[in-house]
């Protein structure tokens, strides 16, 4: 189910069920002349399309404003968005903070971004992780 298409009464089903809560993240970014900005998100986005024909989960929607790099490319007329991880972290700790708040127990981000050492983290995935862990000890500090 696309969240921005639900109904209240479907969150709530949704959250009694503890149905997984998707965000499919990445960023925009020049890949060259032969494929989209958007490549990164969009690779997550129709995954989990195909994934919602399986099972059911909540799709929130796509989040595309991540750090970008100007290292392949400059970003003049070849369309690179970079935020950078100091921007993105206040607003994924509120935006994970409000999903809890909501009532969602099972929350997932998903990224595609290519990283050599993935393992060690790119800015947007860092930035999401440490969102969603200051979020989840906010909410306990607050709830116990």
């Amino acid at each position: 189910m696309r969240y921005e298409l639900m109904l209240p009464h479907q969150i709530r089903d949704a959250i009694d069920r503890n149905l997984p809560c998707v965000l499919p993240i990445g960023v925009l970014e020049y890949h060259a002349e032969h494929m989209a900005v958007g490549m990164d998100t969009l690779a997550v986005d129709r995954s989990l399309a195909r994934l919602e024909s399986e099972m059911e989960l909540v799709i929130l929607p796509s989040f595309y404003c991540g750090a970008g790099s100007y290292a392949v490319a400059p970003s003049e007329r070849n369309g690179t968005v970079h935020v950078g991880g100091e921007a993105l972290t206040p607003f994924a700790k509120d935006l994970f903070g409000s999903l809890l708040k909501i009532g969602f127990r099972n929350i997932h981000g998903i990224i595609h971004h290519q990283s050599e050492n993935f393992w060690q983290g790119m800015p947007t995935d860092l930035a999401f992780r440490a969102a969603a862990r200051g979020a989840i000890f906010d909410f306990l500090d607050r709830t116990r």
